[in-house]
């Protein structure tokens, strides 16, 4: 049997939800919430009905909805700029960086399908993405910031082992030297904290906090999202 596409996935079983999250109400998403059946089944049953292993897409995470929040709040510091939302997911920052005021964004995953639901997750925000990159861009930075006019770097909640918080440092630490203004997301990973902020502990800070207010994505002992910036 073949495997269901994404699209049949975002087009036949996740319905548009309005109001996506409580934290950014602004956006209608293609997501997996409380409010979907499949949220109360077992996991494994739900991926079988979605035909996937771990579809990452296909959730509002909470670092995404914390920078989300925070891009719709700063509009000020948003518009005009060149944004590259890395790890893009559904799509939900890369959408608030152009409803915000960016003149170009790209959104940016090395899983296709995440590209796939983003351009659908735009759709019906009535937003356009300017570009789609699964480039790994972790790997290859320079490249990415000699080809392309970014003057600002959008990480969701990546730090989530100790591999890609090193990554993360290093696309940092590139950054930085091509002068591109850093948004990070973190609700307080461990590898966030002794990887990326322990080695950049003087040029990062902690510009605002939100409160993890949908139950749906609850993690540990995670309470509030940070937003740091460079």
């Amino acid at each position: 049997m073949q495997m269901k596409t994404c699209e049949y996935i975002l087009h036949h079983l996740l319905p548009p939800v309005r109001h996506a999250c409580l934290l950014v109400p602004e956006l209608t998403l293609s997501i997996l919430t409380s409010s979907h059946p499949l949220w109360h089944v077992p996991y494994e049953e739900a991926m079988t009905k979605l035909d996937r292993s771990d579809p990452w897409w296909a959730f509002l995470w909470p670092g995404s909805q914390g920078l989300s929040r925070y891009l719709l709040d700063n509009k000020s510091l948003i518009r005009g700029r060149h944004v590259l939302d890395i790890g893009c997911g559904c799509g939900a920052s890369a959408i608030a960086a152009k409803m915000a005021g960016a003149v170009n964004v790209i959104a940016n995953d090395i899983d296709k399908n995440a590209l796939i639901a983003t351009c659908h997750n735009a759709r019906l925000n009535n937003i356009t993405i300017d570009k789609y990159s699964s480039d790994n861009i972790l790997e290859n930075s320079l490249l990415t910031f000699k080809k392309n006019t970014i003057d600002m770097l959008i990480i969701g909640d990546m730090c989530y082992d100790d591999q890609l918080a090193k990554q993360i440092l290093n696309l940092i630490i590139v950054a930085r030297q091509y002068h591109i203004h850093v948004l990070l997301a973190d609700p307080g990973r461990y590898s966030f904290k002794s990887i990326v902020f322990n080695q950049l502990n003087d040029k990062m800070k902690c510009t605002c906090e939100y409160p993890i207010v949908d139950r749906d994505y609850i993690e540990s002992d995670f309470k509030t999202i940070q937003i740091w910036t460079t």
